[in-house]
């Protein structure tokens, strides 16, 4: 007769969809088996499904047995039921882990901006300048009576009362 904790842990066993019940029954979860968290022999005990093994003669790389299509499938179907740290370790990467590993694209952190917009205050200065200067620029291509006129409208005007 089995206990009260293993009947409903059957129970919920078999509500599971059937990718991950069979999933679940070929690598058991990780409570009930440890998986190696780095890549192991393809002869190993604890070899993890999601990592590449190597052969123990020739050391060649093997392939995951569970590609990551079907890693990322599995793993969204184990979050839908709460189940995804039962998981064998991944290299794949999901949610916030994804986004704070992800280093961000060098035109959001600084936009390079259109040429106008990186050179506005370069010409905006220029301009500026070359306005306070257009008086001298004007008397010295209209010689010095140019001048004595235009001095002489700056001033003030007289008390015509």
């Amino acid at each position: 007769m089995a206990s009260k904790s293993t009947q409903s842990a059957l129970e919920i066993f078999k509500q599971l969809p059937p990718v991950l019940a069979r999933f679940f029954k070929t690598y058991p979860p990780v409570p009930i088996k440890q998986y190696a968290s780095k890549p192991t022999l393809t002869t190993a005990p604890d070899r993890n499904p999601f990592l590449i093994a190597y052969h123990p003669v020739t050391k060649k790389a093997h392939e995951p047995k569970i590609s990551l299509r079907r890693q990322s499938d599995l793993y969204k179907l184990a979050k839908q039921f709460g189940l995804e740290k039962t998981l064998p370790v991944m290299t794949k990467k999901f949610g916030i882990q994804k986004m704070v590993s992800k280093k961000s694209m060098k035109g959001v952190v600084r936009p390079k901006l259109h040429k106008h917009e990186r050179t506005a205050e370069e010409r905006r200065a220029k301009r500026e300048k070359a306005i306070a200067e257009a008086d001298e620029l004007i008397i010295k291509v209209k010689g010095k009576r140019y001048a004595k006129k235009t001095a002489k409208r700056a001033l003030p005007p007289k008390n015509l009362f």
